[in-house]
């Protein structure tokens, strides 16, 4: 049957290229994802042949050598998870390796086929898909632990959780799958030069890594290429939830500032770390926050520093021009000490908390664009993020701009409520 046009053995619908499409494990019906599970059998079920149980069988049937299982089947040979008593399970018709329904739905294929036909000898130690060959979601961009149960792209193998397969069918890599991209080849390749790699004897005692052995003028290839790796478990180290790809370009592929927030920003997702010092911060708020584009923190932080000042503005503006004043306004001179005292502590706060408000809010943005570009192409995903993230002068005007807004309508009222009279 010509793939393009297979009809689903449920609702007889065509199944779309881009439909979650699965297949049964016993006749190799083709059914949509959906029927399948509102169904929960092949509707083929009733005609489908009991196996034989007996290699032997199979072995004088093919007319050579075919390897066969020699485990208990007491786990599934793709998620390696053990059966329950409720597990719904297949085997192999070739070799009889025991498989969960939904992991052989998944893949449509035994773990074991390229060693259909060989010896029993050269079966492999190990199951060839493994949850630690696959630390991470491609959808969600979170590690992929053993215990998580996971989906594999039956085209490229890209690993996903299923939940987030549930939430977001498809696969993350399926606009490569044109150009026969395989998600093992893919990282076999990535791990053949890894020569440049930091190295992992380089992690501290909080188990993250020393990144000042990688030169500037390659950190952001290096990061991309060859991410940080936990020395524990293996996984990719990730800003909560954000990919080191997609946070190295958010902040920028070329800046001077890059290596740095992202060593300071991965050192407090990963260890807990809230403090440290910004002194640019401190000096030139909230102007900084406006070349960073924290527009929103930015916009919150003029209008409170510009509330502060009011009470020193207007008693500058009172007595500008009048040095022999000796009657002094009392509850306008004390508003404007306390407000002074306030902006100290804001002041304070800024320089040791800006760079961990300054890595939540950029995680936030790289995760409202990646639902934005779900299904667009990973350059294109790519672009917006350092279109988004990278620091600008001309906000740096546009706070200037408010600045200048705000203290001319300060203005207005003053000389409408008459205080310099």
């Amino acid at each position: 049957m010509d793939k393009m046009n297979e009809r689903c053995a449920v609702c007889g619908e065509p199944i779309e290229a881009d439909d979650e499409k699965v297949f049964c494990p016993d006749c190799g019906a083709p059914m949509h994802g959906d029927c399948f599970r509102m169904e929960g059998k092949c509707p083929n079920s009733a005609n489908h042949k009991p196996r034989s149980g007996e290699p032997e069988d199979r072995r004088e049937s093919s007319g050579q050598p075919d390897f066969r299982m020699s485990g208990t089947g007491t786990h599934c040979e793709i998620c390696g998870k053990p059966f329950s008593d409720d597990d719904d399970k297949v085997h192999c018709p070739e070799c009889g390796a025991a498989m969960h329904r939904v992991c052989y739905n998944m893949t449509h294929s035994c773990p074991y086929a390229d060693l259909h036909g060989k010896p029993q000898e050269e079966k492999p130690a190990e199951p060839e898909r493994k949850a630690d060959d696959r630390p991470v979601c491609g959808i969600c961009g979170k590690p992929l632990s053993d215990e998580d149960e996971k989906v594999y792209c039956p085209e490229c193998g890209t690993p996903v959780h299923k939940e987030c397969w549930a939430v977001s069918p498809g696969c993350p890599n399926r606009h490569r799958h044109a150009s026969g991209f395989d998600w093992n080849k893919e990282q076999e390749r990535l791990r053949a030069g890894a020569e440049k790699r930091p190295d992992p004897s380089a992690m501290t005692d909080e188990n993250y890594p020393d990144m000042r052995s990688i030169s500037f003028d390659k950190f952001s290839d290096t990061i991309i290429a060859h991410p940080i790796r936990s020395r524990d478990s293996g996984e990719e180290l990730t800003c909560r939830g954000v990919k080191q790809s997609e946070l190295v370009h958010f902040l920028g592929t070329d800046n001077l500032s890059t290596p740095r927030f992202f060593s300071l920003f991965m050192s407090m997702a990963n260890t807990g770390k809230v403090f440290s010092l910004n002194l640019s911060a401190w000096f030139f708020a909230p102007l900084y926050h406006f070349y960073r584009r924290m527009t929103g923190p930015a916009i919150i932080l003029t209008l409170a520093t510009f509330i502060l000042m009011i009470p020193t503005m207007i008693l500058e503006i009172m007595y500008l021009g009048k040095p022999d004043t000796t009657v002094i306004n009392v509850p306008l001179s004390n508003a404007a000490t306390i407000t002074s005292y306030i902006m100290v502590i804001v002041r304070v706060a800024i320089l040791i908390f800006n760079d961990y408000i300054y890595m939540r809010w950029s995680v936030s943005k790289i995760l409202t664009l990646r639902e934005r570009y779900k299904d667009a192409d990973t350059d294109e995903y790519y672009a917006a993020l350092e279109h988004r993230g990278n620091p600008r002068m001309m906000y740096v005007l546009g706070g200037v701009s408010l600045l200048m807004f705000l203290v001319y309508l300060l203005n207005v009222f003053i000389s409408a409520m008459g205080i310099t009279s």
